[in-house]
């Protein structure tokens, strides 16, 4: 069995020779809006693309023009990965992974708990909807709570990725959080059966 970090090394080599990454971002994007899984949120957490991440761009562009609030994460640990606001004229800083985040008072940052939609970033996924990132587990330790008895109805949490990206199987553990779904510029696929039930056909 292929491990876990051959298929990272392999997928992230591979998406970043995707050959219409713009594309890829607009396909998703539509997918996105016309499922209606933004109709009525309020605030949105997305990323800033890196290491050949599908660009959530589109989605953030889609977003502001709904009058929706986006959040880009900010890593200051111990504390869990928390989300700041973020605007076209945000002063951004680079974080210790080099990437851009919202340099903004610590005020202003909100948990996933507050959000409506994590559009959430991940290096591979499963058919299950178990996905994985670059293995600190700063997605699974913000959206820990998702665990604690029934869950809830927010945020919806959708990861973005190239179908390149899919693989067998992800190994997965008690503490890790299943997306309700994922949108890769091929097609939709949803894991969450409440969300089935509310998706816009």
């Amino acid at each position: 069995m292929v491990s876990l970090s051959r298929m990272r090394t392999e997928a992230r080599e591979a998406r970043r020779l995707f050959p219409d990454p713009e594309g890829a971002a607009r396909a998703v994007c539509n997918a996105m809006t016309s499922l209606g899984w933004l109709d009525g949120a309020k605030r949105v957490s997305a990323t800033i693309a890196d290491d050949g991440e599908l660009d959530p761009a589109p989605l953030v562009t889609a977003c502001r023009l709904r009058g929706i609030d986006v959040y880009f994460p900010v890593l200051r640990d111990p504390a869990p990965m928390q989300f700041a606001p973020g605007g076209p004229d945000t002063a951004m800083v680079h974080n210790r992974f080099g990437i851009p985040e919202p340099d903004v008072d610590p005020e202003a940052l909100v948990s996933a708990r507050e959000l409506d939609v994590v559009l959430a970033p991940l290096v591979v996924f499963d058919a299950a909807g178990h996905r994985a990132g670059r293995g600190q587990g700063y997605y699974d330790r913000a959206l820990a709570f998702l665990l604690n008895g029934p869950r809830p109805a927010k945020p919806l949490v959708v990861g973005l990725a190239y179908e390149l990206q899919l693989v067998d199987g992800v190994p997965s553990h008690p503490g890790d959080v299943t997306m309700d779904a994922v949108i890769t510029e091929e097609r939709v696929r949803v894991f969450s059966k409440a969300l089935s039930r509310r998706t816009r056909r």
